[in-house]
């Protein structure tokens, strides 16, 4: 059992993220194995999966689904967010029209997400907090608008190439990442004995 004694609190199995999806999915379908298990306060062997601390509060053992349904929510706003970057090509033809609204909503939405940040409402992944949603929507505004300026405004499109490649292949950038398919291949590669490799050379 999860025990929460503080209202608004956004730690770990005690968030109001955790707790709808504990009373809609319910706790037999959530994840097993949270990113907070491997914390100091869950993990004697902390960054590393260990055994408990004698200490260790009550919702270290408590699942928690990082693909949420408040999570997806925000998620969604993220993805509706860059569709409006995309019609903003289609609406305007202007470059000039163009980053300009690109820029200033981005700008709107950073300087909103480090107030909401300022005044308790933080920047938080595992939750996709609205703060968290808004900076990183702001953010890619901003780079998105810098590219564009660089590569379609004054026609610098080689430093861009890779940029470019992986943004045809993200898909298949993120199975091979989330299947461990990359790791392993990375992995396979060394010298003299296996711990010699691409991996531990870039630690």
């Amino acid at each position: 059992q999860v025990k929460c004694g503080v209202r608004g609190d956004s730690g770990p199995g005690c968030n109001a993220v955790g707790m709808i999806d504990r009373k809609i999915l319910g706790i037999q379908h959530l994840y097993g194995r949270p990113v907070y298990a491997r914390s100091q306060q869950c993990s004697i062997d902390s960054p590393q999966n260990g055994p408990l601390p004698p200490d260790a509060p009550s919702w270290c053992q408590a699942p928690f689904d990082p693909e949420g349904l408040l999570s997806s929510v925000m998620a969604i706003v993220t993805c509706l967010i860059g569709l409006q970057y995309g019609h903003i090509i289609v609406h305007f033809q202007k470059h000039r029209e163009r980053i300009m609204h690109w820029l200033v909503p981005s700008f709107g939405m950073l300087v909103l997400a480090f107030a909401m940040d300022f005044f308790g409402m933080h920047m938080n992944k595992p939750l996709y907090t609205v703060s968290y949603t808004l900076c990183t929507a702001g953010t890619a505004g901003l780079l998105f608008a810098g590219i564009y300026t660089l590569v379609d405004l004054y026609g610098y499109r080689r430093p861009t190439i890779a940029m470019e490649w992986m943004g045809m292949h993200a898909l298949m950038i993120f199975v091979l990442i989330a299947c461990n398919i990359l790791p392993i291949f990375i992995h396979g590669f060394y010298w003299g004995e296996p711990n010699n490799n691409l991996v531990s050379f870039c630690r």
